[in-house]
């Protein structure tokens, strides 16, 4: 199993809508990382009012436009 399976594996047993803190954690990097990516317009996001979620199939899809291979 190679790195980019492993690292998207991490993402099988998440819910298809997720809250910060869960991407955070798949993605091994700070909360307030992930809100600022956000507010920049650098990751898809979902507003619900107040609340940000994060839909797990566009994140995915971010993910592998951004996954680089030699």
């Amino acid at each position: 199993m190679d790195h980019s399976t492993l690292f998207f594996a991490a993402f099988a047993g998440l819910p298809e809508i997720l809250r910060a803190k869960d991407l955070a954690k798949a993605l091994q990097i700070s909360v307030k990382t992930i809100y600022a990516y956000a507010q920049r317009g650098l990751i898809p996001y979902i507003r619900i009012e107040s609340n940000v979620r994060f839909a797990k199939r566009e994140i995915l899809a971010w993910l592998e436009e951004r996954h680089y291979r030699p």
